[in-house]
C-alpha cells in the first residue's frame, strides 16, 4: 500500500485533535507527505530514511541537527500487513512525546486500514458497476459464457433469473439548483435502498441511475418506484422521473432500451413514471424514425417543409386543449372567433379533415405529437 497525500493529510488532521505537538507522516522514501507544519511538507526526513532502511522499531531524535530535515522527537514505522509503508513522527522533547508514540502509531495504522477498506470498496463498486453496464449493453463476448458467468459470480449477480430494468433521472432542466454532490448523494440513497432487496443492483450513467431487479409484476415494481421516490424527496426537494420496462422483454438489453424510451416519455409528458407499452401512442411515435415523422407531417399538411406547419400545430394544440370550444380557444389565442373559424376551415381544406369533428380529432392529436417529437429530436441533434 502507498500512503497518498490526501489520506496522510486526513490522518494528520484527525491526530492533531488528540495531541498538540506537530505530527509528520513520511512515505516509503522518507519524504514528508503531510504535516501539521506545512513548511516541512515535501522535504526529506533523515530519521525516517534510517527507519525505512534499517527497519528500526523506533527512533528517538534528541536534537534538530541529528538527521537532515529532522527535528527532535519520536519516530516510528507505519506497518500495513507486516510491511513498513511509511513513518509517523511526533516533534518535541523525547521524554515528553515518547509516551504518545505507540498510541499515535496504532491510531495511524487503524486510520490507514479504514482508508484502505473504503478505497477498496470504491474500487470494487466501480468494477461491479462496469460489469453491470457491459452486461446490460451486451458488450460481453457470447463466445465466452463461462468467463461471463465467473465475473457475475464474483460480484454475486444472478444473470440467469429474468430481470426488470428501471431508469431513474433527476434532470437538471427540472431541478436547476441540484449539484453534482447532490446527485452523488441521490445515488447513495438509491443504492442503500437496493441493498435491502434480493438481487437488486444499480449503476450510474452520466444522466441517470439504472436499476436492475429480479422479475416482478408491474404492481410490485411501481410500489418499489414509489418507495425510492419518497426516499429521494425526503432528503432532496427535487422532481424525479422514471421509466420502467414492459416486463416481457426477451433479454436485458431490450429491457434497458425500453426503460430508456419510457423515461423519455416521462420527461416529455412530465409524468413521474412511465411503464413501457408498445401500444402507448407517445412511445409508438418516439420509435418512428425522424425521416418518417418529417414525411408524415409534410404530407398531412401538404407543406414544403416541417417548419411551415408550426403555426397550424400551435393553433390546433390550443383548440384541442379547449376541447373544441371556439370561444375558449379564440380567447387563449387572442384572436376573434371568426378568425379561428377561418383558420380551422383552412386546415380542413389543406388536410381533408375537420378538427371540429370528433372523428378527426385523433388525427390532429397524432400530428401534434409527431411534430413535438420531431422538433425535440431535431434540437437534440444540433
Amino acid at each position: 500500500m502507498v500512503i497518498s497525500r490526501n489520506v496522510a493529510e486526513a490522518i494528520v488532521t484527525q491526530l492533531s485533535q488528540v495531541i498538540e505537538n506537530h505530527i509528520n507522516i513520511m512515505d516509503k522514501t522518507g519524504v514528508i507527505v503531510a504535516s501539521t507544519d506545512p513548511a516541512r511538507v515535501g522535504t526529506v526526513h533523515g530519521g525516517a530514511v534510517r527507519i525505512l532502511e534499517e527497519k528500526l522499531p523506533e527512533l528517538l531524535i534528541e536534537s534538530d541537527n541529528e538527521y537532515v530535515g529532522s527535528k527532535n522527537g519520536v519516530n516510528l514505522p507505519i506497518e500495513f500487513e507486516n510491511e513498513i509503508i511509511g513513518v509517523i513522527g511526533i516533534t518535541g522533547k523525547t521524554e515528553v512525546v515518547y509516551k504518545y508514540g505507540k498510541i499515535i502509531k496504532k491510531m495511524t495504522e487503524v486510520l490507514l486500514r479504514d482508508a484502505y477498506n473504503r478505497e477498496r470498496k470504491v474500487i470494487e463498486q466501480k468494477a461491479k458497476d462496469r460489469f453491470l453496464e457491459e452486461w446490460i449493453l451486451g458488450k460481453y463476448d457470447i463466445n465466452y459464457p463461462m468467463e461471463f458467468k465467473r465475473m457475475a459470480d464474483t460480484f454475486g449477480i444472478d444473470v440467469v433469473t429474468k430481470k426488470r430494468v428501471m431508469v431513474i433521472s433527476v434532470p437538471k432542466q427540472f431541478n436547476p439548483e441540484i449539484t453534482d454532490h447532490d446527485l452523488t448523494e441521490v445515488s447513495r440513497t438509491v443504492r442503500r435502498f437496493l441493498n435491502g432487496m434480493e438481487q437488486a443492483h444499480m449503476f450510474r450513467t452520466a444522466t441517470a441511475f439504472v436499476c436492475i431487479f429480479n422479475h416482478e409484476e408491474n404492481a410490485g415494481m411501481l410500489e418499489v418506484v414509489e418507495r425510492i421516490f419518497r426516499l429521494i424527496k425526503e432528503r432532496f426537494d427535487v422532481r424525479v422521473f422514471a421509466g420502467l420496462d414492459h416486463g416481457d422483454e426477451k433479454n436485458i438489453r431490450t429491457a434497458y432500451d425500453n426503460a430508456n424510451i419510457a423515461l423519455r416519455i416521462s420527461l416529455k409528458t412530465e409524468r413521474p413514471i412511465t411503464v413501457y407499452d408498445p401500444l402507448n401512442v407517445d412511445i409508438f411515435i418516439d420509435l418512428v424514425p425522424m425521416r418518417y415523422k418529417k414525411a408524415y407531417l409534410e404530407k398531412f399538411f401538404k407543406a414544403g417543409n416541417v417548419d411551415e406547419v408550426e403555426e397550424w400545430i400551435e393553433m390546433l394544440r390550443v383548440f384541442l386543449a379547449a376541447e373544441g370550444s371556439l370561444s375558449l380557444a379564440s380567447d387563449r389565442l387572442y384572436i376573434h372567433k371568426n378568425t379561428l373559424q377561418y383558420r380551422l376551415n383552412k386546415i380542413r381544406e389543406i388536410t381533408g379533415y375537420d378538427p371540429r369533428k370528433l372523428s378527426s380529432a385523433h388525427l390532429f392529436t397524432i400530428a401534434i405529437k409527431m411534430y413535438d417529437s420531431y422538433k425535440e429530436n431535431t434540437m437534440k441533434a444540433l
